[in-house]
């Protein structure tokens, strides 16, 4: 039948619709030959084909180019063919109901020419035009196969029984797609689309009788045709030619051996989790795991749980290439096992990791409810260690973050063992490696960290580095801390950076300060809870300090000098700066309703300021930058040089009143308009008088420049701060100068305080200061012009005019207009709430009579009614008269 099949006459050119069609041949398995109908189809045209077929059944009807072409097959009676697998959302897939002539049409779906192809493939053939048989052992090696084409379909028979379950797998050489199903005599696909129970999709329990084989085709590949490809079927309920191996015990792995079969066979005694994972000479990654069954047990991405005891099979990177080429062995790890595991208490554990994938096992000495911190050497050499804890069945407690950060709590059940590997790969993965064990609950053996104080013969605790020694801990009673502290590491030998962290006794963590030779922190401690501090460093040799100190409402008593609140105008206050790193402690005292300006101020411009509350709370951050604080009595100023710059013999410290219950403090000028901005204002300020204030009327979108000069000629000057209602200050520097904003959220008022205060590097300054309204109008009053006067003026003289209104400026102009002629006021002064300004009206050579009067604004120009010129010696008591506005 075959041969019959293949005598008939290939295909020649098709006809176009509504012609003769064209004689097309079945096309056999593998390469089509001759036995394909070509077609140049107009834009939305078609053409068709006949085709004879000798047996009823499905029938694979390929087009190219897919995207573009689609094909539809007719009986002789007309009756269109159904084929649509709506099942597998596939077309072409024809299910021919007898023997008999048929059409093909093939139709261009674009609406341009294109040249298109068909073939016919019967499926039903069973094994005809096939390959040769294959087997379903693992070890069996990939046959690779070559396309020639799009349209060519191949078949592959398999060695499957009814029940087996199997696993395809197909794709090509290079990147490109290919379709393939297993099947029976039908041709039809017979595996579900989607398997049960969420199992591998690749995945298939052999149905019916057989005999089995499959179907493929390739769709494209780079680098175009001929193509390899390749087609694996592999038995997973009974899987032959897998490596058996079993499961190891932890540490180094002894017994390597490195082979190409991606199939492993281990049998586990008990449930639990396992580490299942293929291994090689560069990386170690999960695999799939089946059980005896066939079913998913583990998948590739997740630790593996067994549920039951028994035989397992793994199969090795995912098994979806068939070209992948492995040479890899496969290492099976019971968690809930001590088998290689050595034991440990707290301090230092050194181990080596001696190949990639290998597990260190560390039972630790500690009980159930225990917390503890496994820490490793900053900028260590060695391997990066990466470790977690499990306990006795296997169950993690914690992970590499959690010991890392001490917070690691010991809940399940004992005994508990710690997991050491590596997740770098090749050479970055081996080598040796080093842990710092520490408790951190309340039964920890650390030595106390003393209470400490800010006065230079403060209690510390002064230790050091080694090769052996890169961690220490210490603990922090739960009866002699306050409720917030500053912790302060200081390297006083072998500049090596270290970091520490600290947590009370449930784990949490309430500072923490990055690796440094010289750095502090704020730590909020737990009341009535002990804490444990955790200091890291590298193995090498090195000396350092740790403090803490009190810098509550109580931290008078630990060297915080107490000094009161001053005026606005007040002096400041002197102290000497310390060695750079030192922290220096300045506990101001002021009403809670107080709002006091803090600023620190060194010759050379390099200390730095914080700020804390009564209670420990940050209210200025660690900055060369004034703020403003209120709320406490207390407010606990330290002062720093930092480690990496010079210190000055000595700094002033600014701590001024502003303001108090009432408002805004007394010294401050009260302005009463900023629509064009405030000043110039000038004075001289010294450590005696270091600040003067002005409240200023502003509105929440106003934003100044601030033009600020010392008029002896001296480059360092003043420097501003703008607070608003919420004490934030809005100036800001850069190049071009300051810029400060009120920093509200509307335009509606916004009252601010404008402070002007030594600058940061000189003592005294003569200053002129001037903030200029960015905008049209700053404040929250609209220009307005309510009157001129006086409405006369004798011919020859200078008259001085006076007008009054709202938000009045220096640009405002009078102007007299008498057919064609203007005649403009000059302006001589503005007046300071910018309601009224004078301007000289020069009627020289200006003849009597009536002109007509307006004034602009920066907005808006006012039409204000007449301006009488006399001759020399009469008068006239007419008055202007307001009109309405014209703008501009």
């Amino acid at each position: 039948m075959l041969a019959s099949l293949l005598a008939l006459t290939g295909a020649g050119p098709a006809a176009a619709a509504g012609t003769e069609c064209a004689p097309l041949a079945l096309a056999p398995f593998g390469d089509p030959g001759g036995a394909v109908g070509t077609a140049n189809l107009p834009s939305e045209g078609s053409a068709c084909f006949t085709v004879r077929i000798e047996e009823a059944g499905l029938h694979l009807v390929s087009v190219g180019p897919r995207s573009i072409v689609h094909a539809q097959m007719y009986a002789s009676d007309g009756t269109e063919v159904d084929c649509y697998d709506e099942t597998f959302s596939e077309s072409g897939r024809c299910q021919v109901p007898e023997p008999g002539t048929y059409t093909v049409k093939v139709v261009n779906g674009q609406w341009s020419d294109t040249d298109a192809t068909v073939t016919v493939v019967p499926l039903t053939q069973a094994t005809r035009g096939c390959f040769e048989r294959t087997g379903t052992g693992w070890d069996l090696p990939a046959v690779s196969r070559t396309s020639t084409g799009p349209l060519e379909v191949d078949c592959q028979p398999f060695e499957g029984e009814p029940g087996e379950l199997v696993r395809l797998t197909n794709g090509t050489k290079v990147y490109g797609g290919m379709t393939a199903w297993i099947t029976d005599a039908s041709g039809a696909r017979i595996c579900p689309h989607f398997p049960p129970d969420d199992q591998d999709s690749l995945s298939c329990v052999l149905p019916g009788t057989g005999p089995y084989r499959v179907i493929s085709q390739v769709s494209n590949a780079e680098g175009g045709f001929p193509a390899a490809y390749a087609v694996t079927v592999r038995s997973l309920s009974a899987p032959r030619g897998c490596r058996p191996t079993s499961v190891r015990p932890f540490g180094t792995l002894d017994g390597l051996d490195f082979g190409s079969v991606p199939c492993f066979t281990f049998t586990a005694s008990r449930t639990g989790p396992h580490l299942v994972q293929q291994v090689d000479d560069y990386s170690a990654a999960p695999v799939l795991v089946f059980d005896a069954d066939g079913r998913i047990a583990c998948r590739e991405y997740d630790l593996c749980r067994l549920s039951a005891g028994g035989t397992y099979t793994a199969v090795l990177g995912r098994g979806t290439y068939p070209f992948e080429e492995y040479d890899d062995d496969l290492v099976v790890l019971d968690r809930a096992s001590g088998a290689g595991c050595v034991s440990a208490g707290t301090g230092l554990f050194r181990g080596e990791l001696s190949a990639v994938g290998e597990y260190d096992c560390v039972e630790l000495n500690a009980p159930e409810g225990a917390r503890i911190a496994a820490l490793t050497p900053i900028n260590a050499s060695g391997v990066v260690a990466a470790p977690e804890v499990v306990d006795a069945t296997g169950a993690q407690q914690c992970g590499a973050t959690e010991l890392a950060a001490g917070d690691c709590a010991l809940t399940g059940t004992a005994p508990f063992r710690l997991l050491v590997h590596s997740k770098s790969e090749g050479a970055r993965a081996i080598g040796a490696y080093a842990l710092a064990l520490h408790r951190t609950d309340a039964a920890n053996d650390c030595p106390v960290l003393p209470s400490g104080s800010f006065t230079a013969d403060g209690a510390e605790a002064v230790f050091g580095t080694d090769a052996d020694t890169f961690s220490r801990c210490f603990s922090i009673p739960a009866d002699a801390h306050s409720g917030a502290e500053v912790l302060q590491l200081a390297a006083t030998s072998g500049g090596v950076p270290a970091k520490f962290s600290v947590l009370d006794t449930t784990g949490k963590r309430v500072c923490d300060r990055a690796a440094t030779t010289n750095g502090w922190t704020l730590c909020d401690l737990t009341p009535s809870l002990a804490h444990t501090v955790l200091v890291t460093g590298r193995a090498q040799a090195a000396g350092y300090t740790l403090a803490r100190r009190d810098v509550t409402r109580t931290a008078s008593s630990a060297g915080c000098a107490r000094t009161a609140a001053t005026t606005v105008g007040g002096p400041s206050l002197a102290a000497p700066a310390g060695e750079p790193g030192t922290l220096t402690c300045h506990q101001v005292t002021a009403a809670a309703t107080d709002v006091v300006h803090v600023d620190v101020r060194d010759a050379l411009g390099t200390a730095n300021l914080a700020v804390f509350g009564a209670e420990g709370d940050a209210e200025c951050s660690f900055a060369n930058r004034s703020c403003a604080v209120t709320g406490s009595t207390t407010h606990q100023v330290l002062v720093q040089t930092p480690a990496t710059l010079k210190a000055a013999p000595e700094y002033h410290l600014d701590a001024l009143r502003i303001a108090d219950a009432d408002g805004p403090a007394a010294e401050c000028v009260r302005v009463p308009s900023v629509a064009y901005g405030y000043g110039p204002v000038t004075g001289t300020l010294d450590e005696r008088h270091s600040a003067v204030c002005a409240v200023l009327p502003t509105a929440g979108f106003d934003r100044f420049a601030a033009e600020i000069t010392d008029t002896s000629g001296a480059t360092t000057t003043a420097v501003p701060a703008l607070y608003n209602s919420r004490w934030s200050n809005g100036c800001t520097q850069s190049t071009s100068g300051a810029l400060c904003a009120a920093g509200g959220s509307s335009s509606a008022a916004e009252p601010t305080l404008f402070l002007l205060g030594l600058p940061e590097k000189a003592s005294s300054t003569a200053y002129s200061a001037r903030l200029t309204c960015q905008s049209t109008l700053c404040g929250t009053e609209k220009a307005a012009v309510t009157a001129v006067s006086p409405a006369t003026g004798v011919a020859g003289t200078k008259v001085k005019l006076t007008v009054t209104g709202t938000a009045l400026g220096p640009d405002t102009q009078v102007r007299l207009r008498q057919s064609g002629r203007t005649l403009t006021a000059v302006t001589d002064s503005v007046a300071a709430d910018n309601r009224s300004v004078t301007a000289t009206l020069d009627l020289t050579d200006v003849a009597a009579g009536g002109w007509d009067v307006s004034v602009s604004t920066r907005c808006c120009e006012y039409q204000r009614g007449g301006f009488t010129v006399t001759r020399p010696g009469l008068t006239t008591t007419a008055l202007s008269k307001p009109t309405k506005a014209t703008v501009k």
